[in-house]
């Protein structure tokens, strides 16, 4: 679920997380840490896995602010064990800062750039 659409139905979110972890399924947010409470939301749902938004990983290389917001996220993130994902990552320097930060995963065009699926 996107973080935004979250925060405009946090109830219900709350409600679909728990009943997904019931189930035994993980629950996710993703383009997190773009919205107006990132951290409250983060402490209000019970999630196993957040996306950090692109727009936060672009030029976080050479932006030590934008480190440290990401890094904020990330220690918010471990302190409830959710397992974090960094997205857009497009070259090696903005891979090594994220490892440095403590993100445990990474997707973008510096790993692999997606792939086409041919069905028939």
């Amino acid at each position: 679920v996107a973080e935004d659409v979250a925060s405009s139905y946090q109830l219900q979110v709350q409600a679909l997380a728990k009943a997904l972890k019931q189930r035994g399924l993980r629950f996710a947010f993703e383009r997190f840490g773009g919205g107006r409470d990132p951290l409250g939301l983060l402490a209000a749902v019970p999630l196993d896995f957040i996306k950090i938004d692109g727009a936060l990983i672009q030029g976080l290389a050479g932006n030590p602010e934008l480190q440290q917001k990401v890094r904020q996220l990330v220690d918010a993130a471990k302190a409830r064990q959710v397992l974090t994902i960094a997205e857009r990552v497009e070259e090696a320097n903005t891979m090594a800062v994220l490892f440095q930060i403590g993100v445990q995963f990474v997707q973008g065009y510096f790993i692999n750039e997606p792939e086409q699926v041919v069905l028939g």
